[in-house]
């Protein structure tokens, strides 16, 4: 057994902020990523990273494990192509796929893996470990290595500001960012659904308004004529109407409004209605404007059906019923008057005429339908040689009529034509890591050992529920981590969940729900597959053995591990869940991957740190709990457990 000494790392050990990189190389091009473990899955004909072509490619992996507690371990590898790999610069070699036993003292250990792909391109990799006693082989996990802020993605910026709908890219191929296509709200009737005075703030300074806004100022504000071109485009959009009414939220709905957007946990993504000061730290979205922005009871609408003028809006679908979207459109109203941002300058009356000409001489039209059609066009993106010189991405003093985005100087900076092959070829991998981002998926779920945002800020709308009676006394209201996801869920469940179709909801107790993300939910699910070196999975569909199924059901009953204790099986409830409940028996062969589901069982704390899920194996040798069925094999009995689970499945 090899001995990695702390003493001897000395000379390696990275510092403490030290990421794990991946340096993709194909066809004389490399990009360098920094990625959530040593994993891979390139099918035929895909570009194995962001910003290269498909073909034949090579993987430099490089980082640093933290080790919490001496280890002795084995590596291995799921591959298809060839590896090494080096520990503390050392190389390891492997027999038959599998290293030498290796001791890892707690501390940091630097390691290092060289992939190679097959000549034709495809290639998956999953680099594995495991110790007797604390954990079966398991994928090497994002969580033993130090995460860091990521760099500026360029790309991302490029296609979040949707320079594409004003700049024409020419035909970037079938594997472009799906983001790209991405457009702004349609603007049809948008007169009967917004107030002239917002319209007329937010045209002239939505930065103001929502400080994270991707929406440019097409106007300067601070010149007389600025203020009165953005009056005449509020006059002209605000004329916009079908002539569709409805009533105002019912005042007397508030309370329960508020108590809704306790429970909901609205303040992982937005601060307070009453707040008039933007929460810059966390990014989150103002409220304060609400009454002051939608007419009647269009807020109602667009609390049901956020997607409905606006398919790309990063707002999920809660899937509200009536009574909730009322009285939170009634919550939101009441709170948010006389809270709006006070106006950016004095705007004079505004001229529909005006603003109708004024809409198509800056293109309005190119990111919003319903407008007058542009008389102008932005040049073509091939067209610019330096982009950061003048116009858009160039200094105040030389952007001409361009609008001014919403950028810091280093943003803009980084937006050099080196991001058009990004924009050319770009994976699901790469698309799930933006889009965990821009959803604020980490706001709801702890990822990757982050903390989520709610758990910090909920207490600030505790009050709201204050005056419900018994509402601590609830069963464990603890939301799902978003580190293992993709190589937890089977992937049609998976996107069941993120388009807001899975029947029944998985955790009913939760006063949260899962929101649906449609427009993104195909390309989410197998992207943090991939990320975890993962292709689609099914559940199986073969029929368990009888043998099997009668021995699962004895184990997870009170004579056995007492399962059945927190989890009902079907229409058999749970028999004792008083403080927490656990997950339908009647659901989990639909949701759970196999080898997930083995990690989980064999230590769940592993998996989940705060999980009150009990563990059914022996720490000092991993055999069961229960040593008269299937000699003590802690394996085989998790197998017979999930092969009666799987005969529970209707």
């Amino acid at each position: 057994m090899r001995f990695i000494s702390l003493i001897a790392l000395s000379y390696f050990i990275a510092p403490a902020n030290a990421t794990l990189t991946a340096t993709f190389s194909s066809g004389g091009k490399s990009v360098t990523e920094q990625v959530r473990m040593p994993a891979l899955k390139v099918e035929a004909g895909e570009s194995p990273a962001a910003g290269l072509a498909p073909g034949a490619f090579t993987v430099d992996f490089k980082g640093t494990l933290t080790i919490p507690k001496r280890y002795r371990v084995y590596f291995s590898y799921d591959i298809e192509g060839t590896a090494t790999m080096k520990v503390s610069g050392e190389d390891l070699p492997f027999t038959d796929g599998k290293s030498e036993r290796l001791r890892l003292n707690p501390g940091e250990v630097p390691i290092e893996v060289h992939y190679k792909s097959p000549d034709n391109g495809t290639g998956s990799f999953r680099l594995h470990w495991e110790e007797r006693s604390e954990f079966l082989r398991e994928p090497v996990s994002s969580t033993v290595f130090t995460r860091s802020d990521s760099e500026i993605n360029a790309a991302h910026l490029f296609a979040n500001h949707n320079c594409a709908q004003c700049h024409d890219t020419g035909d970037l191929g079938t594997h472009a960012m799906p983001e790209l296509k991405y457009a702004g709200p349609n603007l049809t009737g948008i007169g009967d659904r917004t107030t002239e005075a917002w319209l007329t703030r937010w045209i002239a300074q939505p930065d103001k308004l929502k400080p994270s806004t991707t929406m440019p100022a097409m106007v300067d504000h601070t010149k007389p004529e600025g203020a009165q071109a953005a009056a005449d485009l509020g006059a002209y959009l605000a004329s916009l109407k079908t002539g569709a009414t409805s009533p105002a939220p019912d005042q007397s709905l508030a309370q329960a409004g508020g108590a809704h957007f306790h429970k909901l946990g609205c303040a992982a993504c937005h601060t307070k209605p009453s707040a008039d000061e933007p929460d810059f730290d966390h990014k989150r979205i103002p409220l304060n404007n609400v009454a002051t922005k939608f007419k009647g009871g269009t807020l109602i609408s667009f609390l049901k059906n956020p997607q409905q003028h606006h398919e790309a809006i990063k707002m999920p679908n809660f899937r509200l019923n009536d009574e909730e979207a009322k009285s939170l459109a009634a919550y939101l109203t009441k709170e948010s008057t006389g809270n709006h941002t006070p106006d950016p300058s004095e705007f004079p009356p505004g001229d529909t005429a005006r603003g109708k000409e004024l809409s198509a001489s800056l293109n309005c039209a190119a990111c919003h339908e319903g407008l007058e059609k542009a008389t102008t066009s932005a040049p073509k993106l091939a067209d610019f040689k330096d982009w950061n010189s003048k116009g858009c991405l160039g200094p105040d003093e030389k952007r001409g009529k361009a609008p001014r985005l919403n950028l810091t100087a280093e943003e803009k900076a980084a937006l050099t034509p080196q991001v058009v092959p990004e924009l050319k070829f770009d994976t699901v991998e790469a698309y799930a890591t933006r889009q965990v981002e821009s959803l604020r998926c980490a706001s709801c779920h702890t990822h990757d050992g982050k903390a989520d945002l709610l758990s910090a800020v909920h207490g600030e709308t505790k009050s709201l529920i204050a005056h419900i009676e018994g509402h601590d006394e609830r069963l464990d209201q603890s939301r799902p981590p978003l580190t293992h996801m993709g190589a937890m869920l089977n992937t049609p469940f998976f996107e069941s969940m993120l388009l807001g179709t899975a029947n029944p909801r998985p955790r009913p107790w939760l006063e949260m729900r899962m929101p649906a993300f449609p427009l993104h939910a195909k390309d989410l699910a197998a992207g943090l597959a991939r990320q975890h070196g993962l292709g689609r999975a099914e559940p199986g569909k073969e029929k368990p053995a009888a043998d099997q199924v009668k021995i699962g059901e004895e184990l997870v009953a009170m004579t056995g591990y007492a399962c059945v204790t927190c989890h009902a099986q079907n229409d058999k409830p749970a028999l004792a869940a008083f403080e927490v409940q656990g997950i339908n028996f009647g659901e989990v062969h639909k949701r759970l991957r196999p080898d997930y589901y083995h990690q989980w069982m064999f230590n769940p704390a592993r998996m989940v740190s705060n999980t009150k899920m009990p563990r059914y194996t022996n720490p000092d040798d991993g055999t069961g709990l229960r040593t008269d069925l299937l000699e003590g094999d802690a394996q085989k009995q998790f197998e017979a457990i999930r092969a009666y689970l799987q005969s529970l499945q209707k």
